[in-house]
């Protein structure tokens, strides 16, 4: 029996996923795919979490200002999609952004070598050399980064079996980046006499938007990846990512499983026979041999009881600092320039900070010209977004709402002289977000997004695990390795996968089984 529900408001199913982020639906996809009963519990109204869309006024925009990469070679969307056998919606775009800093329009080719004299242009001052030989090691080690992660899908490793199978998996010559582990992108800049005022700014701010961290405090093996993922294959998704999302939907139920939003989970046990009972807000109660949760472990801490909650309430205090969003969706016309990539990092100038964020940039994301799905001809949706510090957002009483509109006057000033047609195309809509938003409408608690930052403190194989030590409980989510953005929480996703297969194959006879259901071949 693949599944059963029996009365009321009790089901059973053969695995409970928490959450509908890309992560948490990778791995039910990948699972349903193989024959087991998949049931996704999402508290929002539509699926997706942070990589989702929402409607608003007839315009469509997205979570956030966001890009998208993974489809390349070794990359987990690629993977995802040949393990699956289907293709998602996407349209590449190339350049991939336009990076605005002291008045200059740094563009963000694909093309290594065309980025290469971009970036000499801007940063080099006769210093061409070594910047060509720092975007050369980055490029190497990001590569490698990528082709090691998709051969190694149980690290970070937690058992004897886990380094047994790193030493069988890897190739010895891809050994030495290993070192950049251990040595920041800050120190790898200062080596190759890289590190000018102008290029830490121009690193700083691509790494808080990948990383979460600066490049003081981000090991050069995640910083690579950081500042190189633009020179990958980056695409937008017609329609928004919504799209992609509901195709994922589309796939899971047509292989058995279902995501059932407004479903927002509020507690998870163990059953002392095993198996979990999950329950949702409204009363209803799962029973599932198998748990995957694909939210923070932040919220986990919250749902969990007995060792489970403890486990996770650990968690959340050693990974207890991580950021925020203030984040805008706007609508104004078409008068952009035709050439006008579709995302923009913007610095401030030098010394320059937000008032009450902080943040010493802003990014923004415009839907494609033509995309009449989410904006009507002749309209464009941007969302907008920065970094913030997130639980102030709560403390604030009487101060929240100035301070709201404080942070978007200057935001929308900042735009109208900084992005070439933003004044000109006229603003018809506008309206802000803070973590507040984020914990009301994502629940994510205390509105943290992004995952948890990078730290030169932490070591590489010190993250949340992929199965933490509580039987038949899994976890993906960009507080869990590899960490943030949709290619990371992707191959986490892939990883549980592996993980859950790896553990019912040494298992003999599936808990599935034993549980009383019956994975369909």
């Amino acid at each position: 029996m693949k599944k059963r529900k029996s009365a009321g408001k009790e089901f059973s199913t053969d695995i409970i996923v928490i959450g509908s982020g890309m992560g948490g639906l990778s791995a039910a996809c990948m699972l349903a795919n193989d024959g087991y009963g998949v049931t996704v519990l999402e508290g929002a109204h539509v699926p997706g979490g942070c990589s989702s869309s929402y409607k608003r006024k007839g315009y469509i925009f997205e979570s956030g200002a966001t890009t998208l990469i993974g489809f390349d070679t070794h990359q987990p969307l690629k993977r995802l999609e040949d393990h699956l056998g289907i293709r998602l919606s996407r349209t590449e775009i190339n350049p991939s952004m336009t990076v605005h800093l002291d008045g200059r329009q740094i563009l963000r080719h694909k093309s290594r070598e065309k980025w290469k004299e971009e970036a000499v242009k801007a940063f080099a001052k006769g210093n061409e050399d070594a910047h060509r030989e720092f975007w050369d090691e980055a490029f190497m080690v990001a590569d490698t980064i990528w082709k090691v992660s998709e051969r190694n899908v149980f690290f970070p490793p937690k058992k004897a079996g886990d380094w047994l199978q790193l030493a069988i998996n890897n190739n010895p010559a891809d050994a030495p980046v290993l070192r950049y582990a251990f040595q920041s992108t800050e120190a790898v800049m200062k080596r190759y006499g890289v590190l000018t005022t102008a290029f830490r700014r121009f690193v700083d701010q691509q790494l808080m938007i990948t990383a979460q961290a600066d490049a003081s405090d981000t090991p050069f093996i995640f910083g690579a990846a950081g500042i190189t993922y633009p020179n990958y294959s980056n695409f937008f998704v017609p329609g928004g990512l919504l799209t992609m999302i509901e195709e994922l939907e589309a796939f899971l139920k047509s292989k058995g499983g279902e995501v059932k939003t407004r479903r927002r989970v509020t507690a998870l046990s163990r059953m002392d026979e095993g198996g979990f009972i999950t329950e949702t807000e409204d009363g209803e109660r799962y029973h599932s041999p198998f748990v995957i949760s694909g939210i923070p472990v932040w919220n986990m801490a919250d749902i969990c009881t007995g060792e489970m909650g403890s486990w996770y309430a650990a968690q959340s205090g050693r990974y207890s600092k991580a950021w925020g969003a203030f984040t805008m969706g706007a609508v104004t016309g078409d008068d952009y320039p035709d050439d006008l990539t579709l995302h923009h990092q913007l610095h401030l100038p030098d010394g320059k900070s937000m008032p009450v964020t902080g943040a010493e940039s802003v990014f923004v994301s415009l839907s494609a010209r033509g995309d009449t799905v989410r904006a009507p001809e002749g309209k464009r949706a941007l969302n907008i977004s920065c970094h913030t510090p997130a639980r102030p957002w709560f403390e604030m009483d009487g101060a929240y709402e100035d301070n709201k509109e404080v942070v978007q006057a200057f935001i929308l000033d900042f735009l109208n002289r900084s992005l070439p047609g933003f004044r000109e195309s006229g603003l018809e809509l506008c309206f802000p977000a803070t973590p507040v938003t984020w914990q009301n409408w994502v629940f994510r608690k205390d509105g943290r997004v992004g995952g948890i930052p990078q730290n030169m403190k932490r070591s590489l194989v010190d993250w949340p695990a992929t199965e933490p030590p509580l039987p038949g409980l899994y976890q993906c989510g960009d507080t869990t390795y590899p960490g943030q953005g949709i290619p990371g929480v992707t191959l986490g996703g892939i990883n549980v996968y592996y993980r859950f297969k790896k553990n019912e194959s040494n298992s003999g006879k599936s808990d599935v089984v034993k549980a009383g259901f019956r994975p369909r071949h």
